[in-house]
């Protein structure tokens, strides 16, 4: 099995890759349940575990869009307003898969699905190389290993 990491966005048979260097792709899981706690007893209880969406948290810079350089900042900030776009939810409607990988062996991806956008962060101070910081929330907290829109 080849795993290529390929982060991008998959929505309405569209595929956007995120800008690369990615240098964060964190992952945050979370459970819900009930804590009881009986009067005189050491300890407590927890029942009714159920796992929550999840979070992805991202970071890169705007280096390369799709194997091609950005060389300055006009270069820069149009891959930047593609990104916006490309993260832009405003309805259910607009929810997409989120892919890690890419397995080439058996030409599918490692995704999350129903996802969207709740922050974007972007530095432009830098002339030389814009920075950009996004989260992701994930309704599923399944992992898939299917084609796009699978």
């Amino acid at each position: 099995m080849a795993f290529v990491f390929q982060p991008g966005v998959y929505r309405n048979s569209n595929l956007y890759l995120l800008p690369r260097p990615v240098s964060t792709l964190r992952v945050t899981e979370g459970w819900d349940f009930q804590q009881f706690k009986v009067p005189l007893k050491a300890g407590d209880v927890h029942v009714g575990h159920s796992k929550d969406g999840l979070n992805i948290l991202i970071e890169g810079q705007f280096g390369t869009q799709d194997g091609s350089l950005k060389l300055n900042e006009e270069e820069m900030f149009v891959a930047l307003e593609s990104l916006r776009m490309a993260l832009d939810v405003t309805s259910d409607a607009d929810k997409f898969e989120f892919f890690t990988y890419y397995d080439v062996s058996s030409s599918t991806y490692r995704k999350y699905k129903a996802c969207s956008t709740i922050r974007l962060e972007y530095d432009l101070s830098s002339p030389h190389l814009f920075t950009y910081s996004a989260t992701l929330h994930a309704d599923d907290p399944a992992i898939y290993s299917t084609a796009p829109g699978g």
